[in-house]
């Protein structure tokens, strides 16, 4: 039996335009800034709605002092360390559970993101 033609082609075709500039600090900063503004932005109302304002107020404190944590650990462990990755890090600094751990939080957050991004889909189809 012979091989389908093409089967061993890649996915995505060789880049064309040798000319592309390398990724750069400043945007890698912007579009995780990007990413984090708009998911915190679409659920900030539905957590003041369910919470309250003072529980809410309080949940965003402990959101940001956990965040500066993260930051603030993600920075120490990669500056001596190897690794360029968050589960390299978590890999790092506790193990292969670090490893699995960080990849689970990463796959859980983005399920949690596509849940609130068909929420919001779906209330605007029943709206129109």
């Amino acid at each position: 039996m012979s091989p389908v033609p093409g089967a061993h082609a890649p996915l995505l075709p060789g880049s064309k335009s040798k000319d592309v500039p390398p990724a750069t600090v400043s945007g890698a900063v912007f579009n995780v800034a990007t990413s984090i503004i708009g998911a915190g932005i679409m659920s900030l109302p539905a957590t003041l709605k369910v919470l309250g304002v003072i529980p809410a107020l309080v949940l965003i404190l402990v959101i940001a002092f956990l965040a500066e944590l993260s930051v603030e650990f993600l920075m120490r462990f990669t500056r001596a360390g190897e690794t360029t990755t968050y589960a390299g890090v978590m890999r790092e600094a506790f193990g292969p559970l670090g490893a699995v751990a960080a990849q689970v939080a990463v796959v859980i957050t983005n399920l949690g993101c596509l849940i609130m991004y068909l929420i919001i889909i779906g209330k605007q189809i029943l709206v129109t």
